[in-house]
């Protein structure tokens, strides 16, 4: 297993989720997914082709989750928060990680899971960050390990 990987996917996660809630406080669950996919790039950037794509769309991730939960979910079932939010999220970088891996589906219901478990079942200042990307980083150093990577043609992309 790539201990290292985990390890700077972790840490991405947390500092995000750290510093969009805290610098940036105007939105902070906003700011902290903008935060987080950028941080998350930077352990990925040199892993996957065009992990640019990376920071874009989990950046539009969380914003479009964000607008549709406050749109769309009553407050007496803001619970939805961590699986809207991961689910949305997930499912747009899904569509980067298809390109790279076989196994790229299970993404989307890991993510969901992991923003379940950080902002529903054990939301705080440390947990909101660390314990999705504990998740994450783990299906990440799976997919890279055991899927086989998908034979792309650069020229396409």
């Amino acid at each position: 297993m790539d201990w290292t990987f985990w390890f700077y996917w972790i840490m991405a996660t947390t500092l995000g989720w750290i510093l969009g809630g805290t610098v940036f406080n105007g939105i902070p669950l906003v700011l902290s997914g903008v935060v987080i996919a950028g941080f998350q790039w930077t352990v990925l950037y040199k892993r996957i082709r065009k992990a640019w794509r990376w920071f874009a769309l989990g950046a539009l991730g969380w914003i479009v989750g964000y607008i549709f939960f406050v749109i769309f979910i009553p407050d007496e079932l803001g619970f939805l928060v961590g699986p809207i939010m991961g689910g949305i999220t997930g499912l747009l970088q899904w569509f980067l990680l298809k390109e790279e891996f076989e196994w790229a589906g299970w993404w989307i219901p890991i993510s969901m899971l992991a923003w379940t478990t950080g902002l529903t079942l054990m939301p705080g200042a440390l947990t909101s960050g660390s314990l999705p990307g504990a998740l994450t980083g783990f299906t990440l150093v799976i997919l890279f390990r055991y899927s086989h990577r998908k034979q792309v043609n650069e020229y396409f992309l």
